[in-house]
């Protein structure tokens, strides 16, 4: 998403989510599920898919077949933009597809997903109740901001052998020069009280990988000081362009700083930039760009696809990235 581009639609009022201001729940509701864990489990990365009422959603789904197909995934996540100007049906379709993949797959949200002919909440209870192959959980009465704040944990013998975190980066900032959205205090605290958790109820520190929609400020940080270090620092460039300005929110609310110092999130993963791909490592956290899933919107024709993620037994990570063509459809 380039840096001040908004679409607005008349519907745009009835669409604002939830804004944190309700009950207080225990952490341990913001567990989705547990999954087994597999040797070189696979997840593949989807990201602003876009998809709208006018578009040939058969060619569309043809498309990311191409990729589902050559990702072989254990899980399927897609990092937000999922639509502009859809419809109810188009939401459904979509979320259909993901399903008829029989592997577990979830979503967060994005910016764009508020200009639709439905509201995010509406969008939020029907993955809440669509079980079969969902794997999605937010607590919409809750005291944390946004629509998607959850966690899945990859188990193996009994313990959480990895947690995936999924948030919500939120939407626009109508208050700080109308730019994009920032995490709020709220999910700060409620990411460190996750963490706690999951440290206690494992016995130890449990890593984690986390996915969201808007890269955090501190992305061209990483970029920068990748690309300038003397390779004494913790900052390594690992792979990838940086094709256009990155578009995080102005306003850093301090919540890489906590990731930092809780030391359980090892790699984030993102959308939103529709033509960068890079992937840095800055203070002993990953800072990756997922693959556009589309053509939808702007992109270059050669950055289209997605991306995988192998988590291995040593917890290590190591990735495959898939892109395709739209003449191999049409």
């Amino acid at each position: 998403m380039k840096k001040r581009l908004f679409l607005f639609t008349p519907v745009l009022a009835l669409s604002l989510s939830s804004c944190g201001i309700g009950n207080h729940h225990d952490i341990s509701e913001y567990i989705a599920k547990e999954i087994n864990y597999k040797s070189n489990f696979r997840i593949l990365q989807l990201t602003d898919v876009h998809l709208a009422d006018k578009d040939d959603q058969n060619l569309q789904f043809k498309f990311m077949d191409l990729t589902i197909n050559d990702a072989h995934p254990d899980m399927i996540i897609v990092t937000g933009d999922l639509f502009t100007i859809a419809s109810k049906s188009t939401a459904k379709r979509l979320f259909s597809y993901l399903d008829s993949k029989n592997v577990p797959w979830t979503v967060t949200f994005g910016n764009h997903d508020e200009q639709c002919f439905f509201s995010v909440d509406w969008m939020t209870s029907y993955l809440n109740n669509y079980g079969s192959n969902c794997v999605f959980k937010d607590i919409q009465d809750d005291d944390v901001h946004g629509n998607a704040n959850f966690a899945i944990n990859l188990k193996k013998d009994g313990k959480t052998f990895e947690q995936l975190i999924i948030m919500d980066t939120n939407r626009y900032d109508f208050g700080h020069g109308f730019g994009y959205d920032h995490v709020k205090d709220n999910q700060i605290k409620w990411y460190e009280s996750l963490v706690d958790y999951t440290t206690t109820a494992n016995g130890g520190l449990t890593e984690s990988l986390m996915f969201y929609h808007i890269p955090l400020p501190e992305i061209d940080n990483a970029w920068d000081e990748a690309h300038n270090a003397d390779g004494t620092t913790n900052v390594h460039y690992q792979y990838g362009e940086k094709r256009e300005k990155t578009c995080p929110p102005d306003y850093n609310s301090g919540f890489f700083d906590k990731i930092v110092a809780k030391g359980s999130t090892k790699a984030m993963f993102f959308g939103h930039d529709h033509i960068n791909d890079f992937r840095v490592e800055y203070k002993g956290v990953v800072f990756s760009y997922g693959i556009k899933a589309t053509d939808r919107l702007y992109n270059d024709k050669d950055m289209i696809g997605g991306q995988v993620i192998i988590l291995h037994d040593d917890h290590s990570l190591s990735y495959e990235q898939i892109r395709h063509n739209y003449k191999e459809v049409l």
